[in-house]
């Protein structure tokens, strides 16, 4: 009978990961090499007796905030009690050593009873929209989105902790070069990580919300957006999208101010 134990994500752990996802997930393997090199982001792994990986998880501190991230056990060793496991020793790094009050996630139906199980209860929905089939993409580019550079990022870190209520910079900083701002009246308005999860826009107006938006369409992701954004649901059905489905953010201690109207599409289910 295997024995399993908790360790530290390790680097060349990163080239197994997407054999451990479920099958209706993308890439893994990007997202936890960025866990690996921002110091606010602490991932483990399960391994068994001969060293295998059997299941992951990870937690990410912010001020005060944690979230839980990417708890995945493998197919063939579901229901040995390895993701209460995971779940369990990332809430007690992130009370115990990182001082977070509060703790964030977004579940998977797989996911939910094992949360619930341990006293996270619903705070809001996701819906998750899809593209139509041959969408045509029709709408000119706002010329006003131009690249994030090093003059919009005090901007595009406040529009974020409007929009999340937390602190996420450590998490974002390393990537927003490779995203978009929405320029107007002298500031960022809003911004897009193209590259980053799936693919996150966050706003202070709606004008510059949708106009990100627009641009985010032209990927091929389904997109998630907080049940309370109606503007960002009324463009996406206006385009043809679709409600797919819904999905639980869950929450575990005092509830904190945020503004999901703000989000046009989340970062991922790491953050939110």
């Amino acid at each position: 009978m295997n024995h399993y134990r908790i360790r530290d994500l390790e680097r060349d752990d990163v080239a197994v990961l997407n054999a451990l996802k479920p099958a209706t997930w993308g890439d893994i393997s990007a997202i936890h090499e960025h866990y690996l090199t921002v110091k606010n982001c602490h991932s483990v792994a399960v391994v068994d007796d001969g060293g295998a990986v059997a299941g992951i998880g990870t937690g990410i501190s912010f001020s005060g905030t944690g979230w839980l991230a990417h708890i995945i056990v493998s197919k063939d060793r579901q229901r040995r009690g390895l993701g209460t496991m995971i779940v369990e020793d990332r809430l007690r790094f992130l009370r115990e050593r990182m001082g977070c009050d509060t703790i964030t996630l977004t579940a998977t139906d797989d996911g939910y009873p094992v949360y619930k199980k341990v006293g996270f209860s619903d705070e809001s929905m996701y819906r998750v929209m899809v593209k139509p089939q041959n969408y045509a993409f029709d709408d000119a580019e706002d010329d006003r989105i131009v690249r994030i550079e090093d003059a919009h990022i005090e901007d595009v870190l406040r529009i974020d902790r409007i929009a999340s209520g937390e602190d996420r910079s450590g998490l974002l900083r390393p990537v927003l070069k490779n995203g978009y701002a929405f320029v107007a009246r002298g500031s960022a308005e809003g911004f897009y990580l193209p590259s980053f999860g799936d693919g996150g826009v966050s706003a202070i107006t709606e004008e510059a919300g949708i106009a990100l938006l627009g641009k985010r369409l032209r990927e091929d992701r389904a997109i998630y957006i907080p049940t309370e954004n109606g503007a960002a649901y009324g463009f996406l059905l206006s385009r043809g999208f679709s409600e797919a489905r819904q999905i639980h953010r869950m929450i575990l201690g005092t509830p904190f101010a945020r503004e999901p109207r703000n989000c046009y599409s989340r970062f991922g289910g790491f953050a939110g």
